[in-house]
Order: C-alpha cells, then structure tokens, then sequence
C-alpha cells in the first residue's frame, strides 16, 4: 500500500481484509503533506468501489468477501491480510515513519522542504528527497553520485542556489575520488561533466579553487591525457572553465619541451586557449625552446581581436630570443609610436638589443609609426656589441637630420660615430648627397668626423664626385684623397678638379696640388679645354704658373696637351704683350715643340701664325718661343711649294724665302732683348745655323752677339749645341775672331 501511493505512478488503492482500516487512513492522513491531505479521499469500509464525481477514491478499505465487487477496479488491489516484501528498498523508510513512529509525519523524509508548501501534492517530490538522501551517501564511494546530485538540484529552481551550496563538500570529495579512482580520461570527462551540471550557478570561492586545484594536479600527473582532453573539452560545456586548471598544471611539468610539442600539435584556436587559460603558460612556453613560436604565430593570426590584445600583452614581456621575431613582428603589427618605444626600451633591459631578428622587427615598427628618432635614442643607450650597431645602422637613412644626429649625439671618442656616418653616406644617392651637404660647414664637420678612417677617402671621392662644391673646398679636399685613390677613378676625379686649380691664383699649396693633378689626370684630361681655361684670359701669374705646370705634367697627361698645338698658340697671341716670364715662355715653346710628334701640321700651323706675333715682342720671353716657332716655318720656306697660311708670315719680295727670313730674324733680334743664345738655338733648329749667324756677324754689334752666344753655349741642348758651335767658329774664322770656343779641345 505505502509503494503505491508514495512510490509508484498515482493510481487509487483498494486493500482488502486489512485489520484496523481506521487507524492506518488516520496514521496516513496525519503523515501526509498538507496539500495531499486536502485533496486525499479515503474510506476505511465499503463492499463496492466508491467515486466522488466520477473520480474513484484514493485509498477504500474493504472485507476480502467484497473483492469481486471490484472486478472493473482500475486502481491498485492489495490483500491486506498478508505481509509482502518491499519491492522499493525506500519503502521501509515511509513505513517507519508513517506507522512506527510516535507522531506519524513525512517532512522528515523532506530533504528540500518543499512538501509543505508542495500545493501539487506530487509524491515526485518526496521520491527525489529520498534519492538526494541515497546519492548522498554514495558520493565518496562512487563520485559519479555527485553528478545525479547536481541533476535534482538543478530540478528544484526555487532551492538550486541554497542545495548547491549545501553539496558543495561533497562535490568537492567526488571530484578528487574521480582524480583517485578513474583512468585519466575518465576523470577529464567526469570534471567536464561535473562543471557542465554546475552551470551558472555561483559557487563558493572555496569549490572553485579545489576542483583548480585538482585540475591542475591532474594535468601534472597526465600531462599527456590533459593535452589529449584539451579539444574534447573545450567542444562541450565546462571546458573553459577546466582549462585554466590544465594549463596551470602543464605549466608545472618538468621537464616542459615535451608538453610544449604536445601543445604545438592543437589546432590553432586550440593552443590560443590554452595559453591564455593561465598568465603561467605563455612566460614558461617562451622560454623554453621547443619550436611553438610557429604554432603560435599561426594561433594569433586566427584569434579574435580579444585573445590577440591579451596575447600581445603576456607575450611582450618575454620576447628576447631571435625565434620570438614572427611573434614580436604580430605583436607590433597594431602598436603606437609609444609602444614601439617601450618595447625597445624593454628589449634593451632583456637582453641589452643582442637580438638581431627582433631588433629587425623594432626597426620595422619604427619606420611604419614614426618612432625612428626615439627607438634610435633608446638604442644608442645600449652596449655597443654587433647587433646594437647594425640596428642603429638600420635605424639611420641619408637624410640631413640622420647625419646632424649622428655628429650631434655621439661625441668624438665614439667608434660609432665615424662608422655609422660612412655606413649612411655610403648608402646616400648623388641626390641625397647633395642635400646633406648643403654648406661648408657640413663638409667640415662630415671630414672631421671620418678623418684618417679606413675607407673616408672612397666616401669623400664619392662626395667630389656627385656634390657640387665651390673651389675652396673642392681642392684641399682632393688634395687629401687623391694619394689614396688608385687606378682610374682618380684620374677621373684629377679631371674634374684640375679646372679649378688652374684658374686659382697661385700660391705654394695650390700649385702644388695642380703638379698632383696633372701628373694623375693622364688621359682623361681634356687637353684642348685645359689649355683654354687654364690659358685663355688669365692673368700673367696665372698663365705662368699653368704654362710652366703644363710642361712638367707627366708625359701621358702631357701627351694629351700636345694634340692641338694651334690652341697654345692662340692663347699666347691673345695677349696684346707677351707679359709672361721667361721660364713660362720656355715652358710654352717646349710644349708646341714637342707637338710636332704628335700633330705635325698642327705644330706648322701653330708656328706659322704665332711667328709674327713673337717677331713684333721685343722681351726676353719671345726669344723663348721663337726656338720653336722659327725652326718649322724656315724649314716650310725651303720647299719648293708654299703652303698659303705662310703667305703671312713674311713679305716675299725675293725668290729666295729664306733669305728674306733671315734678315727679318736677324733685325728682330738685334733691336730686341731677345736672349742670343736663343736665336743661335732657333737657327741650328732651323738647319741654316752658320748663315743666320754669319748675317748677324756682319751687322753692328754682331760679334757681341755671337760672344754672347759664346758664353751661353753650354745652355743649349744637343744636337743644336754642335751646331751652333761649328757656326761660330766658321763665322769666327770668316771674321778673323781668335776667341776660344767653350767646345774647343
């Protein structure tokens, strides 16, 4: 009877032969729960089955000879007159307390407290407190318990918080019995499943830290199994939560590179949650060298803005290694000009910038945020050591500012400062070049700076080269560099100053360097414009210098000199005086004369049109040139055929040329201040010694022409020296002069 009415489907009851009918329905009526009390129908004697508006009664109580009156009875049947065994092992505890206790009453079986105010009047919920009684009491034995526990709870809506509270003990021994007991997967699922029927409810701080706790002792334990339950987990409910307790306990596994080969193997969304499971993770994860910075880069790039943002936050302060560089470069990749500043700063105390790969990466964030200044002077803060110079290096571009920088924050004693100023201008175009070196005093402080460095002399080549400077700059400059400079380029770079240097006034440093220039520029002068800048309206100390520096040239550059003999020619006539010395004259006479080799009908030319220029001078300086003009035109003269430009040079009014030239020679020199000797020189050039100066020897004061002559001798090169001597003494035989010729053994 008690089963079918407090645990079984509500069905009515019929009990026959029962004895005291009317003390069991007053000891059921008083145990009962006020609402079932209200609404129970009961009749302790009836021969046939009884009905209030067609509903039959709960509970009749009738003889056993009555029972066939109940043969169309829906309800229960029950022989009151035997004793049966229980079939539900909670029977005996409604019976106890509904017919053996003094004070039949059912509320102490009420676990919930909720049968008195039960207005259903649902034995359910009498069933449910005695299941809460029973799986409370197998809770340390089979944690499972703790579960079919949550599941009443979470049924009673009214009382879950207050139950939960109440359980919570007992789920805590269930979930270090399941730790205990259970294979390690088992128990993953059983934790998951235990927070899954937790659901929101607010447990106790207490709760919460035990089942951590046992989390991440488990993982520790199984760090295998944990790794493994780490994506099943987090596909269900629960997981989240398990995960901070896993990855706190993998944190805490030794040694750590086999767990972090574990975790590399998760999938991308998989290894994010977990390292951001517990701050303890990531630091640990970084540090050990186990090949997961691939993984989770690759992590980062599929996580939500969120998980990014605390991602870059843990790892930043922990990148020091070059494997960090793709991780440091994602975490960047959204920064600030700030924060690419602070991490520089960061990085500088970590591993003092040692870090090529992540100095690349800083110095890319630089340039994208505009920090290049500020990164630089954090940077300049480090040890000097290999990767802190190139990433200066890389943080300087050939701009005027990167250059002040550099001579204004690093002082003279820095081996940094010349290094990194060749490195920047180095790497400079001939444009930026130019803008650099935009004054003198940029020149000065860029050569100070890089002075007796290895390699200033190809950087300062490089600046002549491409920087317009004014001469005052341009000379000393390439007066340093040019020792230094071997094979073309310095001939190229002699080229392009030697302009300069021959308009320049002279003095003992200037025309030191114009030697140096001549004797390197070799072929690459351009000989035509040398001699016109150099020679062409230039003063007479300018044109003396150059005539005389032009000669001394080293026999290549002076070659090129020779190749238009006609320009020299025109320069000099272009001078209403022949103010020049006598050295400059000499100079000038033996550069047409040596054109001869080179461009003979030039040199005739040249000598044709210069000759009535020098016969009209009456200096000294004439008599230098008339030693090789004089000689190729009489020579001309004696060809049967004149060529028309000598129509010019003298007035023919005699067959005989020569003879004419002669005399014309002959008067120049003996109203002028022509040097003898040099006369005497031109005539043995010409090939007619003997005759120019026995005509001389016949005019006025001729013998102490040829006495000067005499005592000159010595001066004049050979074979012309032989000539003229044999001429004098022809001459002087003619004369009846008894003088001793210097050359007479």
């Amino acid at each position: 009877m008690i089963e079918a009415l407090f645990l079984e489907d509500a069905s009515a009851v019929a009990v026959f032969g029962a004895t005291a009918p009317d003390a069991i329905a007053l000891r059921i009526l008083t145990a009962a729960w006020p609402s079932m009390r209200r609404r129970f129908t009961v009749s302790t004697f009836c021969n046939s089955p009884r009905s209030i508006a067609k509903k039959s009664f709960n509970l009749v109580f009738a003889p056993v000879d009555a029972r066939p009156n109940f043969s169309d009875w829906k309800g229960r049947r029950i022989d009151g007159s035997k004793v049966s065994v229980p079939r539900h092992h909670w029977a005996s505890r409604i019976v106890d307390a509904v017919f053996r206790a003094p004070h039949p009453s059912l509320s102490g079986l009420d676990v919930f407290g909720e049968l008195a105010e039960d207005e259903e009047g649902s034995p359910q919920a009498l069933r449910l407190s005695l299941l809460w009684e029973e799986l409370s009491a197998k809770v340390d034995d089979e944690p499972h318990a703790a579960l079919g526990l949550l599941d009443i709870a979470n049924t009673r809506s009214s009382r879950k918080v207050d139950l939960v509270t109440g359980l919570e003990p007992a789920l805590a021994r269930a979930a270090q019995a399941a730790i205990t007991n259970f294979p390690p997967a088992e128990a993953w699922r059983f934790l998951q499943l235990l927070i899954t029927k937790l659901g929101n409810t607010r447990w106790r701080l207490s709760l919460a830290r035990s089942i951590r706790s046992l989390t991440s002792s488990l993982a520790t334990e199984h760090p295998v199994d944990a790794v493994a339950a780490v994506p099943v987990l987090l596909r269900e409910d629960g997981g989240d939560f398990l995960l901070s307790g896993i990855a706190r306990g993998l944190s805490a596994v030794e040694p750590f590179q086999p767990v972090l080969r574990m975790l590399a193997n998760l999938s991308s969304k998989d290894l994010m949650k977990i390292m951001l499971a517990t701050p303890e993770l990531i630091p640990k994860s970084l540090r050990s060298d186990a090949g997961i910075e691939g993984p989770l880069a690759k992590s980062l790039t599929q996580a939500t803005t969120e998980e990014r943002s605390q991602a870059h936050l843990r790892m930043l302060p922990h990148l020091a290694a070059d494997r960090h560089s793709q991780l440091l470069r994602d975490c960047l990749s959204q920064s600030s000009a700030d924060e690419v500043a602070s991490e520089a700063a960061q990085l500088r105390r970590l591993n003092g910038l040692r870090s090529s790969a992540l100095n690349d990466v800083l110095v890319e964030a630089a340039y994208k945020t505009g920090a290049t200044r500020t990164v630089r002077d954090i940077v300049v803060e480090a040890d000097p050591s290999g990767p802190v110079d190139s990433m200066m290096m890389d943080l300087l571009r050939p701009t005027p500012s990167d250059v002040d920088w550099i001579l204004d924050v690093l002082d003279d004693a820095d081996p940094r400062r010349s290094t990194l100023l060749q490195g920047v201008l180095a790497g400079a175009s001939a444009g930026q070049l130019r803008t650099i070196i935009d004054s003198p005093e940029s020149l000065s402080r860029i050569r100070a700076a890089i002075s007796g460095c290895s390699g200033s002399s190809e950087l300062l080549a490089r600046i002549v080269e491409c920087v317009p400077l004014p001469a005052e700059e341009l000379l000393p400059l390439v007066a340093e560099i040019l020792p230094t400079l071997a094979g073309r380029r310095g001939s190229v770079l002699a080229a392009r100053c030697i302009e300069e240097a021959l308009v320049r006034k002279p003095d003992p440093s200037g025309d030191k360097l114009l030697a140096n220039l001549l004797d390197r520029v070799g072929a690459e002068l351009d000989g035509a414009r040398a001699i016109r800048v150099g020679l062409t309206a230039a003063t007479t100390a300018i044109m003396n210098r150059n005539l005389i520096a032009l000669d001394a040239a080293a026999p290549v550059t002076r070659k090129r000199l020779l190749a238009d003999p006609e320009l020299l020619a025109n320069a000099i006539m272009a001078r209403p005086i022949l103010d020049i010395s006598y050295q400059a004259a000499e100079a000038a006479s033996r550069l047409l004369w040596d054109s001869a080799s080179v461009n003979k009908r030039g040199f005739v030319r040249a000598a044709a049109r210069l000759l009535p220029y020098v016969m009209e001078q009456k200096g000294p300086s004439a008599s230098a040139l008339l030693v090789a003009v004089f000689p190729p035109v009489y020579r001309e003269l004696q060809q049967e055929r004149l060529p028309d430009f000598l129509s010019i040079v003298f007035m023919f009014l005699d067959w005989d040329r020569c003879k004419i030239a002669r005399k014309a020679l002959v008067e120049a020199a003996l109203h002028s201040k022509w040097r003898p000797r040099d006369v005497a020189f031109a005539a043995a050039r010409a090939g007619d010694a003997e005759r120019i100066l026995g005509t001389i020897a016949k005019r006025h004061d001729g013998k102490s022409f040829l006495a000067s002559v005499r005592d000159d001798i010595t001066s004049i090169p050979e074979p012309s020296k032989k000539q003229v001597w044999r001429a004098i003494k022809a001459v002087s035989r003619g004369t009846g002069s008894k003088g001793k010729l210097p050359l007479d053994t």
